[in-house]
């Protein structure tokens, strides 16, 4: 695991481009990755991020705050989040794990089930945006003026 560590490290280090470009690449790979998409993230984050002009390295990095290990966790707050603001009661069961067949899951469960994950997806994806955001234009803008 350290190993894995320090080679991400290398490698995030190792992007070009200004810290705040950087650091918007990130945000906004970081909101996509909270998206029900599990399988086209890095593409719509490779699509958004070269036309607003963000560090698309970056950006599809960051799409893997949902992984194998943590999508199914995601996913199932995002779900509950959304339900709970969007007051509907739908009766599903969230899948244990997240594979390439999620995307067909949520859009054969109701319109409810998809809007629901939607919805939590933007709120934990503006908030994991904005968290990944400042914590990486700070590391940045601290590596470069060492």
């Amino acid at each position: 695991m350290r190993e894995v560590l320090i080679i991400l490290k290398k490698k995030i280090f190792a992007l070009k481009g200004s810290p705040e470009q950087i650091a918007r690449g990130f945000a906004l790979g970081s909101f996509i990755g909270m998206m029900p998409i599990p399988g086209l993230q890095v593409f719509v984050s490779l699509g958004l991020a070269t036309c607003i002009g963000v560090n698309k390295k970056a950006a599809c990095l960051a799409v893997f705050n949902t992984n194998l290990f943590t999508g199914a966790f995601i996913f199932a707050f995002n779900y509950w989040l959304g339900k709970t603001i969007l007051g509907v009661s739908p009766d599903f069961v969230f899948p244990d794990k997240i594979g390439t067949d999620f995307i067909y899951v949520m859009a054969s469960s109701g319109e409810n089930i998809f809007s629901s994950l939607l919805t939590g997806g933007c709120i934990t994806g503006i908030c994991s945006a904005w968290i990944s955001y400042h914590l990486v234009l700070l590391w940045f803008q601290k590596k470069t003026y060492r």
